[in-house]
């Protein structure tokens, strides 16, 4: 695997012939071209666009999947991880990543980011870079922001919204 590690998390309801979908693999390209190896949940919607988007440019691309689950992990993934539930799953896919990419998402999304932004709060983890493609998640963020001046902070050092799959390259 690559040195740098980023780990998706969005929809797996994003189907292949939405615009969304196209750009999203488009990011993972962009990734995969700045050297970076892409982590998802390994299954479909953006899961599998950003890790099919990654192989397309070369990159290399990990799966973190639950294994009770009956869904097949999406094609895309160079190496997989099987975990025995979701709460595995998702503390595995945060302590992996050096950065996270975040997309629209629903229940399972939005758990996603409390965990990581609530185990950098708590020091459990190192604070680490958190993307957001587009405005779905900024009025949670800005709401977020008004709890303390200490969960501001962390916000604003480390949340930033991009809006083209090109802006990642300015990052990483």
């Amino acid at each position: 695997m690559a040195n740098k590690i980023i780990t998706s998390f969005g929809s797996g309801f994003t189907k292949p012939e939405e615009p969304y979908y196209i750009e999203v693999f488009e990011l993972g390209k962009s990734i995969a071209e700045c050297g970076w190896t892409t982590v998802s949940g390994g299954y479909y919607g953006t899961m599998e666009a950003i890790l099919k988007g990654a192989k397309s440019a070369g990159g290399k691309t990990l799966g973190v999947t639950v294994s009770t689950w009956s869904n097949k992990p999406n094609e895309f993934i160079d190496e997989e991880v099987q975990l025995d539930n979701l709460m595995e799953r998702i503390v595995e896919l945060i302590g992996l990543a050096d950065a996270y990419i975040i997309f629209k998402g629903g229940t399972g999304t939005l758990v996603e980011i409390s965990v990581a932004l609530e185990l950098m709060n708590k020091k459990s983890i190192p604070e680490k870079p958190i993307y957001f493609y587009g405005d779905f998640w900024k009025g949670v963020i800005d709401i977020l922001k008004l709890d303390s001046v200490y969960l501001k902070g962390l916000i604003e050092r480390n949340v930033f919204f991009i809006s083209n799959p090109e802006d990642i390259k300015k990052y990483l």
